[in-house]
């Protein structure tokens, strides 16, 4: 290609790109990066830079991978591993996104790379790296215009690890440092005194916030979702108008969506509740559009079990498992067992899953497909891991201690968790499976990479399936000692289903379980049941699936054979 004809291609490329038509732009550049004697830094950079604003982020990873064998000089190859990272912190990659930011920081220094130090940050937030988080935090504030987004990691940081004291304080400073406070700075304040239920304090603000930023679509967002705390579901929906819900950004319009369904709920408009949380749905599967998406579920299905045998009576401590289904009330049981003084409740950490990081980066070998080939001595280092990680969080248990480890998710990695801990208790909470899955369509989900399976309604139905027809063969095959607890039982007979609990673990407990909700008030619960743990005990949750039927109608088939095999009915219960 001549230089005169490639200089009018890139000169094109880079019009179309100012005028964000990004295909035609993508298009115009692939010209010439399709042969690779013709491709140089300028060319790939733009091709990838494309990429990533179409959100095409496995693409964009690739050709920045690709631009680092064309890198001139430090700049460049800072620019490039801190988009790489940056791809990578949106796809959910943290640990590869904190090496490319930590490598892009080496070589070009860490001041000057304080536009993506914040990013950094949550990668680190992310990995549960409290203490390189502090770190980066700490150098942070010493740089121009920094201390705020420094701050807000540190806040951020305190709100993970349950330290509500430190974070009203964080707040304080925040709020103080300076004579102006930025918008952004008020915005976060309040969302996170909503998010650990300091309402009071969150409302003071809020009338802060119509003095100095006034009509702010964001304020009345909150005003409604304190509303919603205080049960006026008719001034939620007021506050919330379409019109409204227009002017917010992407992520609280997902949030306003659900508020408000939520509130037509309550006032038993379920048709008009339903378009709202379909709305809300068709939002967060536009958010996964484009991004490649690892099948756990179906490589779990083609494993050969046999390598999974009964072993002898393990010496090392076995951790309890609880898992089920998200939204069947494994946060529930969690927050009533974690009342008991010798229970240590793990709550949706990545005890499991940075293990199975480590089979890749450690062992260089696939999960779940290699886990046949994992040693003895392998297995006992990522025993020694999860322990480790475990004291990390600064979780010390005694030796009388039971650690319970909760996430819904683990129903999947069942083998793996055998694998480690042969005798290991599994505790499985069930719930009618018509309102599960009707849950996790009405739930606001992170972005990650199994809850993208359950954003549309239908995706939940066959979702559930799947994963069922899998536990349905580790039953078969593997040997579980497990406990089932049904969420409506619980929610019915609390001091009745919870012994059989207690009996199960092999342990007494004393009555502080039966007002669980007082020891949630204290904690910062995390998962999506935060604002229902914190509640007595009620039974409005079970069989909503009634009040929506007429829309879940042709979806039920696929969940038809477990509600037999659990015991539910079809229709409402007698």
């Amino acid at each position: 290609m001549k230089p005169e004809m490639r200089h009018a291609i890139m000169e094109k490329a880079v019009k179309a790109l100012q005028a964000g038509k990004y295909s035609q732009a993508l298009s115009t550049i692939g010209k010439i990066n399709k042969l690779k004697s013709q491709q140089d830094y300028k060319s790939l950079e733009l091709e990838a830079y494309v990429l990533f604003q179409q959100q095409k982020l496995e693409r964009a990873l690739a050709s920045y991978k690709s631009l680092l064998a064309l890198c001139e000089h430090q700049q460049q190859r800072s620019a490039t591993y801190k988009n790489m990272a940056k791809a990578e912190k949106l796809l959910g990659l943290f640990s590869s996104a904190i090496e490319h930011f930590e490598q892009s920081f080496s070589l070009t220094g860490e001041a000057n790379n304080a536009d993506v130090a914040a990013a950094l940050g949550e990668c680190y937030l992310e990995e549960d790296r409290y203490q390189d988080l502090s770190s980066l935090a700490e150098k942070m504030k010493t740089w121009p215009g920094q201390f705020a987004p420094a701050q807000a990691l540190l806040i951020s940081s305190a709100k993970r690890q349950n330290q509500r004291a430190l974070i009203l304080r964080l707040i304080e400073e925040l709020l103080s440092h300076s004579k102006f406070v930025e918008e952004w700075q008020l915005e976060f304040s309040i969302d996170t005194l909503m998010f650990i239920r300091e309402h009071q304090q969150a409302e003071q603000l809020l009338q802060q916030a119509q003095i100095d930023f006034v009509n702010k679509a964001w304020i009345s967002f909150y005003q409604a979702e304190l509303s919603a705390r205080n049960g006026h579901s008719e001034h939620v929906i007021e506050l919330l108008s379409d019109e409204l819900i227009d002017r917010l950004d992407f992520m609280r319009q997902k949030a306003a969506f659900k508020l408000r369904a939520e509130a037509f709920d309550k006032q038993k408009d379920y048709s008009a509740a339903f378009a709202d949380f379909s709305a809300m749905a068709s939002l967060n599967h536009q958010r996964v559009q484009g991004q490649t998406r690892t099948d756990k579920v179906a490589e779990f299905q083609k494993l050969d079990l046999s390598f999974i045998k009964q072993q002898a009576e393990a010496n090392e401590p076995q951790p309890v498992f609880m898992m089920g289904f998200n939204r069947s009330g494994t946060t529930l049981l969690e927050n009533i067992l974690d009342t008991q003084p010798n229970i240590v409740a793990l709550s949706e950490t990545r005890s499991i899953y940075n293990l199975t990081q480590s089979i890749t980066s450690q062992f260089n070998k696939r999960y779940p497909q290699d886990l046949a080939t994992l040693t003895e001595d392998e297995l006992k280092q990522l025993r020694e891991q999860y322990f480790s990680y475990i004291q990390s969080l600064g979780l010390a248990p005694q030796a009388n201690s039971l650690i319970v480890d909760k996430f819904p998710l683990y129903t999947v990695d069942l083998p793996f968790i055998l694998q480690l801990f042969p005798k290991a208790k599994i505790i499985f909470c069930l719930r009618h499976p018509i309102d599960t899955c009707l849950s996790n369509f009405q739930q606001n989900s992170a972005n990650n990479q199994e809850q993208a399976w359950l954003n549309q309604l239908g995706d939940c139905f066959k979702r559930y399936q799947q994963v069922f027809k899998l536990f349905n063969r580790y039953q078969a095959e593997l040997p579980l000692n497990i406990h089932f607890v049904r969420y409506e039982d619980l929610v019915e007979d609390l001091e009745k289903e919870a012994s059989k609990v207690f009996e199960f673990l092999g342990m007494s407990a004393n009555s502080s379980y039966l007002e669980f909700e007082k020891h949630a008030q204290q904690k910062i619960v995390m998962s999506a049941s935060s604002n229902q743990v914190v509640k007595p005990i009620y039974t409005e949750s079970r069989y909503k699936w009634l009040n929506y039927q007429q829309f879940l109608q042709p979806h039920i088939p696929k969940v038809a054979e477990f509600i037999e095999q659990f015991g539910y009915q079809h229709n409402a219960p007698q």
